[in-house]
């Protein structure tokens, strides 16, 4: 019943919103109210529905074009014979996108037309969360994931953000803000892009730096590497082969492990076979791991931050352990990596030379949005 109620109703759409001809007029102009979906606009300029049905399913750029909200604007071109020639969707704070039809395909373009105008901003309100609050706000998927893995070296997505905390992203053309600002109770967090001469594209503190940090190697000071990373080890305790997904530190009993970089402290226990285990985690993918503690840091507990340095553990030979050592574990999204041959990104500075520059756009910024 249901599959042929919705092409009736989807006929009865077109017949309701879609003219026999544009009139004339081959540039048409339409702003979104509230209500308003993309289709009576399309229809309006006497374009038919076998059409839409094509521009929704060629690209997933056109699914964009579900997504409007008060405020946002289009233009529908259309050629001398009333056939569709170009459509500019202009969100109140994006870029254009230009969808061009040469009666056969479509092609999409982002336009850069902030690039020598104003700064503009996008605000993005927590209502419900970042990812529902930011979509409402018309900021992209791609630009949301970017956000989470910056913000997330300072900021716990699931503990710390509250009703009213606000992300404000400052647009001055192309796909990427300019600056990425949170606004809490507690603090604000300020990032601001900086393209190297090579053309990467980087967020950076005023001051000039990433907001992540290089890691240190080795979180103790150990006399030798006795076990390494390894797909079969012989395990002493188990007497059998099995994956030995980490880096074991020789190291006396009672010798201090700090964290390798600042983090978050996500699991505070003991388990069977980790004895006394911590788990930090550091930005939105790479957890470290911790184990065959004697004890714990005094005060450490889960949702604590940690600074690059700070005290968290010592040495010891607790759960399935045959002497003194730490077995220290990095997972990215989960998987395991070798700690002696993975690369982890290392933390950046503006060079001396721009740093001026840099921090007169900071400054420009945070002055226009009232920040101190």
């Amino acid at each position: 019943m249901q599959k042929s109620f919705l092409p009736s109703l989807f006929l009865a759409l077109i017949l309701l919103y879609a003219p026999s001809h544009a009139k004339g007029n081959h540039d048409l102009s339409f702003k979104v109210s509230r209500g308003d979906a993309f289709y009576k606009f399309f229809f309006n300029a006497g374009l038919s529905g076998d059409l839409l049905t094509k521009l929704m399913s060629s690209d997933k750029k056109a699914q964009r074009l579900n997504n409007i909200f008060p405020g946002d604007k289009f233009r529908i071109i259309l050629n001398d014979d009333h056939s569709l020639k170009e459509i500019v969707f202009s969100p109140l704070n994006d870029n254009p996108l230009n969808i061009y039809y040469d009666g056969d395909t479509f092609s999409y373009e982002k336009k850069d037309a902030r690039a020598d105008s104003e700064l503009t901003y996008t605000v993005v309100k927590i209502q419900k969360s970042l990812n529902y609050d930011a979509k409402k706000a018309g900021v992209d998927s791609e630009v949301v994931k970017m956000m989470v893995d910056h913000f997330s070296w300072e900021i716990d997505f699931s503990r710390d953000l509250r009703k009213g905390d606000r992300f404000v992203l400052s647009w001055n053309g192309g796909n990427t803000p300019e600056a990425m600002i949170y606004i809490g109770d507690r603090k604000t967090i300020a990032l601001f892009s900086y393209k190297d001469s090579q053309g990467r594209k980087k967020y950076y503190t005023s001051n000039g730096l990433t907001i992540n940090e290089t890691f240190a190697f080795a979180p103790v000071k150990y006399s030798r590497i006795s076990s390494g990373f390894s797909k079969r080890r012989w395990h002493p305790k188990l007497k059998t082969y099995r994956p030995h997904r980490g880096t074991d530190f020789a190291a006396p009993k009672g010798t201090p492990v700090y964290a390798p970089a600042k983090g978050l402290v996500k699991y505070v226990a003991t388990l069977s076979g980790y004895g006394n285990v911590i788990y930090l985690k550091h930005g939105s993918e790479l957890v470290t791991v911790y184990a065959h503690l004697s004890r714990f840091a005094k005060g450490l507990k889960s949702g604590k931050r940690v600074k690059k340095g700070e005290l968290i553990g010592y040495v010891g030979s607790t759960g399935m352990s045959t002497g003194p050592h730490l077995h220290y574990e990095i997972r990215i999204n989960g998987i395991h990596k070798d700690a002696e041959k993975i690369k982890l990104d290392k933390r950046s500075t503006v060079p001396n030379s721009e740093i001026p520059s840099f921090q007169k756009k900071a400054k420009r910024i945070l002055f226009e949005l009232n920040i101190k």
